[in-house]
């Protein structure tokens, strides 16, 4: 197709040729996504928030995380680069939008040593792949307790880091990247604005929880079981477009302290923020008017697009809507479970899911408008993919479920109240992160390819 692109999420009794498939796939997203980025200088640029490392740590934590782990399960045993696999092992996990994280230009390698590292240690997965009697037909599928957990563990990870390197990349000032040359292209604007409409959900029954006897690899949050039953409620037919954010913006709503949340409008006055970050201002103040930052390029504001906003801001919106429409009941995001109801009855994830029908897997290099992709059965576009939707649930784990011991601490540090849920994937979203048992969750101000719903 001329450009990178995702595939299918693997088969855990996938053959050699599919597994080796499947790891070159998620190595050359990552080389063609940090391709983008056009000087050394650019691998060393801070964010601007100071709240995560600079991307030359990227460049080499999913590649770190395939050592430490194929050495967890026994399947090597010994360090490839010490210093790099201490160094670039843990990231950052803020507390608070104010948790500045001090950081040195000084302990970092250079690219060129990171880059040949990335080629070390991908002759070593390699050859794992090649030879290893585990992946023998005998030995498949791959289960949680097989040792080659851990490696498709690692090919999961790239893809989680392919995403929020993506988002990483998408906060940096345009003269430190370029549009790579196999870079999906960007999704077509179709200008339609059409406000999202209300659908009412009868009250429901919904079961949470991957099977442990799926053929896919999951982390370990999306295991555990769970019923709950979830009452009648309403919600949008589409996500929230740029358009309908733009009329908050335009109303002065990043400005009145009555739609925010005491830590959202703390957050919104330390980043002085007065409209979505991605937003670029183009014209005098008050104006209105702005371009949108995609990941690699700046074009004019597609008003059919998701509004992509942090979970402080989506809050606001739905406070100052409620407000504005004084007859309605409150509005405010949806929850896990009716999340859950709003999906087709009977839906199969294929191994990865959803087909053509969503914005998943880099289909396109963007988000794109919210009635683009056909609604399902009940009348909800973008159930899945094209961005992230911000839910009112803390991030927690389902009844039943237990860490993995080659991960033990992947998703406990997060069921702390501080997290909040994130649920359907986005235009970046692969493998598991894709399917329709991926739970995710992020601090209520972090960026990420994140929208909403009411």
């Amino acid at each position: 197709m001329g450009h990178i692109h995702a595939l299918p999420q693997l088969n855990l009794n996938a053959s050699r040729q599919e597994i080796r498939d499947y790891f070159d796939n998620g190595w050359t997203m990552t080389e063609v996504l940090f391709s983008g980025l056009v000087s050394e200088e650019a691998f060393y640029k801070r964010p601007y928030h100071q709240l995560r490392h600079p991307m030359i740590f990227y460049f080499a934590h999913p590649v770190v995380l395939y050592v430490n782990k194929l050495r967890v399960a026994g399947l090597l045993d010994a360090p490839v680069n010490e210093a790099f696999e201490a160094l670039f092992e843990v990231g950052v996990d803020e507390m608070r939008w104010d948790d500045l994280h001090d950081g040195s230009h000084h302990v970092w390698p250079s690219v060129a040593e990171v880059a040949a590292y990335r080629k070390q240690v991908y002759s070593i997965v390699r050859a794992v792949i090649d030879t290893h009697p585990l992946l023998d037909a005998e030995h498949l599928p791959i289960s949680q307790q097989s040792p080659m957990w851990a490696l498709v563990m690692g090919f999961e990870h790239e893809r989680i880091h392919l995403e929020t390197s993506s988002v990483l990349i998408r906060e940096l000032p345009m003269e430190y990247v370029r549009v790579p040359e196999a870079w999906p292209s960007l999704a077509p604007t179709s200008g339609q604005t059409k406000p999202a409409q209300l659908i009412a959900m009868a009250a429901c029954e919904v079961s949470l929880g991957k099977p442990t006897d799926f053929p896919s690899f999951g982390w370990d949050n999306e295991y555990g079981r769970e019923q709950r039953t979830v009452r009648a409620f309403e919600a949008n037919d589409t996500l929230i477009s740029n358009a309908e954010f733009l009329e908050f913006v335009r109303a002065g709503g990043y400005g009145d302290e009555r739609y925010w949340s005491r830590e959202g409008w703390g957050w919104r006055r330390f980043r002085n923020i007065k409209w979505p970050m991605f937003w670029l201002q183009n014209g005098p103040s008050g104006s209105h008017r702005f371009k949108l930052r995609t990941i690699f390029e700046t074009i004019d504001l597609p008003l059919d697009w998701p509004a992509i906003v942090n979970y402080h801001e989506a809050k606001a919106y739905c406070a100052w809507r409620s407000a504005l429409d004084t007859n309605a009941m409150p509005y405010r995001l949806i929850t896990e479970g009716e999340h859950h109801a709003m999906r087709d009855a009977g839906i199969v994830d294929a191994v990865m899911g959803q087909g053509d029908a969503t914005n998943l897997s880099l289909v396109h290099g963007s988000e794109n408008g919210v009635r683009a992709q056909p609604a399902n059965k009940k009348g909800f576009h973008d159930v899945f993919g094209n961005v992230w939707q911000w839910c009112e649930d803390h991030f927690h784990p389902l009844d039943g479920a237990k860490p993995h011991p080659y991960y033990d601490d992947f998703s406990a540090p997060c069921y702390d109240g501080e997290h909040q849920m994130i649920l359907g994937g986005s235009f970046a979203s692969a493998g598991d992160m894709a399917s329709i048992w991926a739970r995710f969750h992020f601090r209520p101000h972090f960026s990420q390819h994140a929208g909403f719903r009411i």
